[in-house]
């Protein structure tokens, strides 16, 4: 539920059903997981795009979530090294395909994006405690440039949950999550 309300439930749904798939789901309850899980995952990202940054975000999910189950399908090994490799090849993918796809300026139009709803989030934070005006600019800056790092924790935390949720669904789950932790 704190996953959910901090960061988008695609980021778990997709890959959740990405490892099922990759898995080879045996039972009418290992697939229906993967289509329930595929189709909220998909349906939150068709929703009406909020510009670049989204659009960004939501390729991210995309290739992370292809990235980790095609590693942990191909190349088994420990969650720590397939979650790591998938953010690697999806931060490539996302490094070529973006400026092809929106434009050789598309970074600087999500660091604008990023800075913008930085500046709306913490102009709330402001309005409920009028004391922390002084911190407005610090904070904004910090929230902007970091979106990137939020991104991969927020990705990390959803790439767990969906190996864990793989292990405890799946009849035969891939490499290690079929080990006991």
């Amino acid at each position: 539920m704190l996953f959910a309300a901090l960061a988008p439930v695609s980021l778990m749904a997709l890959p959740f059903a990405a490892l099922l798939v990759a898995a080879r789901p045996g039972s009418w309850r290992e697939w229906l997981a993967a289509a329930l899980a595929g189709g909220v995952g998909t349906a939150l990202l068709l929703l009406p795009q909020r510009g670049v940054l989204d659009g960004v975000s939501r390729a991210w999910i995309v290739l992370v979530s292809v990235a980790f189950a095609a590693t942990a399908k191909l190349r088994p090994g420990p969650f720590r090294v397939l979650a790591l490799r998938a953010c690697l090849y999806a931060a490539a993918a996302v490094a070529v395909l973006a400026p092809a796809a929106a434009g050789p300026g598309v970074w600087q139009e999500v660091q604008w994006e990023a800075t913008r709803d930085a500046s709306r989030s913490v102009r709330y934070a402001v309005e409920v405690a009028p004391a922390l005006y002084p911190a407005f600019e610090p904070a904004v800056r910090l929230v902007a440039a970091g979106w990137v790092v939020w991104l991969l924790l927020a990705t990390l935390a959803g790439l767990a949950l969906a190996w864990r949720g793989h292990a405890l669904v799946a009849r035969a789950p891939l490499g290690a999550a079929a080990a006991p932790s």
